[in-house]
């Protein structure tokens, strides 16, 4: 073949051609969507991916502040 092209996608990116096809979707519509993979399929899950995120979030907002970490979490 000429120019060495197979077929007309070849002239694209393989990200490009796949983005096109993909719908767009909320955030909110992602979460409900992907629960599973983001730690939210039970209760259980859900609640210890919630403290892990927020003591994650303070140890970074202290490393960025210079202080040493002083965190307390109490469930009920």
């Amino acid at each position: 073949m000429a120019g060495g092209k197979r077929g007309s996608f070849e002239s694209r990116p393989i990200a490009e051609i796949l983005a096109e096809k993909q719908k767009e979707i909320s955030v909110a519509e992602f979460f409900e969507r992907n629960k599973h993979i983001l730690g939210f399929d039970s209760p259980t899950k859900a609640l210890i991916t919630c403290v892990k995120e927020a003591v994650d979030n303070a140890l970074d907002a202290c490393e960025d502040a210079g202080i040493l970490p002083d965190i307390n979490i109490h469930i009920k």
